[in-house]
C-alpha cells in the first residue's frame, strides 16, 4: 500500500496534465462566474488631482495648476469563479482610456478556469480622463507623459493587493477565496506598462512632466514583491516615453508579451520595436508571442460589459490566440502546470489561428 499510493498520485497528475491538454485554452472553462464591483474604493494614503489634465501642457513645458483631493480611487472590479475553492488571482491593469471593462470577456475567461481576476481602474488614465475636452489624442499623449500617473499606476496595484489581503479575511463572498501566494498581473498598453514596471522593470525619466530628478536615466523601482509572472498585451520597447534600454535589466519574474505586426507604438516608434525590446528582457522563463495582422486594440475585449471598448476589426480573430497563450502562460507559473508549458510555443497555439490572423511566432528566453 505505501509504494501505490506515490503511483496513484503520478497517474492522477498525467491524467490532469492530458485533460487540460486536451482542452481548448482558447475556450471558456468549467466554471461559473459571478462578479463583485468595488466603485468607491479609496486609497486615503495619497492624494488625486481633481481638475482636468491639460493634454497640451507637455508640448509648452508648462504643468497646469490642479486641485488636490485627500485619497485616490481606485476602482475594482472582481470577476470570480462560483465555488468555494481557493485560487490564483490575476491583477488586470488598462490602457490609456480604458475603464474596469475594457477587459471584460479576458477577466471572464480567466475566471471560469478558475482564476479571482481583480480588474483595476485607474483614475488619472481611465475614459474620463481620455474624454474631457473632447481633445482624447492630446489627453492620452498627456497621460502617457505625466510622472503622477506613471507613478501612481503602480501604486494602485500594490493598494488592490493589500485590499485583497482585506477580503480575503473578512469579505462575506472573497472570504478565503484568495491565494495570494501565487499572483499574476497583466494589463495592455499603458496596463503593459504598469504590468511590466510592477514584475521589475524601471521606467525612463527622459520624457515625463514635471521632471523628477535627475530628470534622466532610470526612475525608482516599484517592483510588487508579490506579483509571481506577468502578460504584458502590447508590451513596449526602447523609446518615449516609457522605456530606455536599460529599463529592462530589472525585470525579475517571467513575462509574456503579445503584440502583432500592426501594433504601432507611441510616437511614431513601429509595432517591430515593441518585439526588438523583447531581446533586451534578461533570461527568465519568457515568452513573446506575434502575430501578422493584429492591431494595437485587438488585444482588448469587452465583450459582455455595458461599457464597451472602441471596436477593432480583427479582435475576435485576435482574440482566440491570446486568450489561449495568456492562460498557458498562467496555469505554468501560478499553477505549476508543466503541460501547459509546453503547449505555449508556435505548434501549441497554431490551432487557435482565426480568419485574418494565420501566422504566429513565439520568442523564448
Amino acid at each position: 500500500m505505501r509504494q501505490k499510493a506515490p503511483l496513484l498520485s503520478f497517474v492522477l497528475t498525467v491524467i490532469a496534465g492530458l485533460a487540460f491538454a486536451a482542452a481548448d485554452p482558447s475556450a471558456s472553462g468549467p466554471h461559473k462566474t459571478s462578479e463583485i464591483e468595488f466603485p468607491e474604493l479609496v486609497d486615503a494614503s495619497r492624494r488625486q488631482a481633481s481638475e482636468p489634465q491639460k493634454g497640451i501642457r507637455r508640448i509648452l513645458g508648462e504643468r497646469r495648476a490642479e486641485k488636490t483631493s485627500a485619497g485616490r480611487k481606485v476602482p475594482v472590479k472582481v470577476h470570480l469563479p462560483v465555488g468555494e475553492s481557493k485560487c490564483p488571482v490575476v491583477v488586470i491593469s488598462h490602457g490609456a482610456g480604458g475603464d474596469l471593462d475594457t477587459h471584460f470577456a479576458q477577466a471572464r475567461h480567466l475566471a471560469t478556469h478558475g482564476y479571482v481576476v481583480l480588474c483595476v481602474e485607474h483614475v488619472g488614465s481611465n475614459r474620463e480622463k481620455m474624454t474631457q475636452g473632447l481633445q482624447l489624442m492630446k489627453n492620452i499623449d498627456a497621460m502617457i507623459h505625466d510622472s503622477a500617473e506613471i507613478t501612481a499606476r503602480p501604486q494602485d496595484i500594490t493598494f488592490v493587493l493589500n485590499q485583497a489581503e482585506i477580503w480575503n479575511q473578512s469579505h462575506p463572498r472573497l472570504k478565503g477565496r484568495l491565494d495570494l501566494e501565487h499572483v499574476g498581473m497583466m494589463g495592455h498598453s499603458y496596463g503593459a506598462f504598469t504590468t511590466m514596471v510592477t514584475c521589475g522593470m524601471r521606467p525612463a525619466l527622459d520624457w515625463i512632466v514635471p521632471t523628477i530628478p535627475p530628470g534622466k536615466g532610470l526612475g525608482a523601482s516599484q517592483r510588487e514583491k508579490r506579483i509571481d509572472c506577468g502578460v504584458a498585451l502590447s508590451p513596449q520597447g526602447v523609446g518615449e516615453p516609457f522605456f530606455i534600454s536599460e529599463s529592462f535589466d530589472g525585470l525579475q519574474v517571467p513575462l509574456l508579451g503579445i503584440s502583432g505586426t500592426l501594433d504601432k507604438q507611441q510616437n511614431g516608434l513601429s509595432a517591430e520595436n515593441r518585439k526588438e525590446g523583447f531581446a533586451l528582457w534578461p533570461p527568465s522563463g519568457h515568452r513573446f508571442v506575434w502575430l501578422d495582422g493584429a492591431k494595437h486594440l485587438d488585444f482588448t475585449d469587452s465583450t459582455g460589459a455595458d461599457r464597451k471598448a472602441t471596436p477593432s476589426p480583427t479582435r475576435e480573430d485576435v482574440q482566440p490566440v491570446t486568450r489561449a497563450a495568456t492562460l498557458l502562460f498562467f496555469e505554468t507559473h501560478l499553477r505549476g502546470d508543466a503541460e501547459a508549458g509546453k503547449q505555449l510555443t508556435q505548434a501549441g497555439l497554431r490551432p487557435y489561428l482565426k480568419g485574418k490572423i494565420n501566422q504566429v511566432e513565439v520568442l523564448a528566453k
